[in-house]
């Protein structure tokens, strides 16, 4: 006996998807870059506060801007490791700035030897360092991310330049200026396939780790609860209920721990007590 044979039929096309749809998705390249540009200003007031006691003296005014180019070859430099990120954040602290900063440490007028050392000296690269930390720590506060996860990588102890890259590299420069002296470079350059691990997330609000939430804080500190606290619970035969009248006097126990209920639930425990010409609830059992 033969078999039935079946000719089935696609109901409709299989479906197609465009690469649009199938590629994974990311920030794109356009808005990284503003990205990256946005974080200059923000950085910018992070390091004013944190420069002012190194440089002695108020504030500094700090301009950010988007750079192409990294400074002269006299600089120190150093390279910044943000941890889970590719890609390193290359630093670059102006040479000359370092040198005339020094001086002025020393009691001097703030000027650069003429000519300019082919190296910085041990006490220029010790000053470098410091400003190492002060960029990561204000770093952590502009991207924001936990000041542990940035490191520097490459001190400028080492008094070593790095050769240039031949990736595409996204530059910022901040012009750290105070009244009376010239206006010096820090240079700060990121490789552009590193952005978006290091700048995705940047100036968003973090996201809660699913904690409970804060019912002191808002929204929820405004959101009304109804409370009720039974003082009397009791049950009495049906023929003294069918025959109430006014004046009867019905005895009642009032319990010595009286329930507080939310929502059906009961939160807390307490006696019953005078506040105020009012009557009240002294807690003495959370739930």
């Amino acid at each position: 006996m033969s078999q039935p044979h079946h000719r089935f039929r696609a109901a409709g096309r299989a479906a197609q998807h465009c690469p649009e749809l199938t590629a994974p998705r990311g920030v794109n390249p356009t808005e990284l870059r503003a990205r990256w540009a946005a974080l200059g200003p923000v950085l910018a007031e992070a390091l004013a506060p944190r420069l002012a006691p190194l440089l002695g003296g108020p504030e500094p005014q700090i301009e950010a801007e988007v750079s192409e180019r990294m400074p002269p070859d006299l600089a120190a430099h150093a390279l910044i490791a943000r941890e889970g990120c590719p890609g390193l954040l290359h630093l670059a602290i102006d040479g000359t700035a370092l040198l005339q900063l020094v001086d002025r440490a020393f009691g001097g007028r703030g000027q650069a030897p003429q000519p300019a050392p082919a190296r910085l000296p041990a006490s220029a690269l010790l000053l470098a360092q410091r400003i190492e930390g002060i960029v990561c720590a204000a770093l952590a506060e502009a991207l924001p991310c936990a000041a542990d996860v940035l490191a520097v990588y490459h001190s400028a102890k080492r008094a070593t330049a790095f050769p240039a890259s031949t990736e595409t590299t996204a530059v910022l420069t901040l012009s750290v200026g105070q009244a009376g002296n010239p206006a010096w470079p820090l240079t700060l350059a990121l490789p552009a396939a590193a952005l978006d691990g290091w700048l995705v997330g940047a100036f968003q609000r973090p996201r809660g780790t699913g904690g409970a939430a804060n019912p002191a804080a808002l929204p929820f500190a405004d959101v009304p609860l109804p409370l009720s606290a039974t003082l009397v619970d009791m049950r009495v035969p049906l023929n003294i209920a069918a025959s109430l009248v006014p004046g009867m006097v019905l005895p009642v126990a009032v319990a010595r721990a009286v329930p507080l209920v939310a929502g059906g639930s009961v939160i807390a425990r307490g006696t019953v007590g005078h506040q105020d010409d009012c009557v009240a609830l002294k807690l003495t059992q959370i739930a």
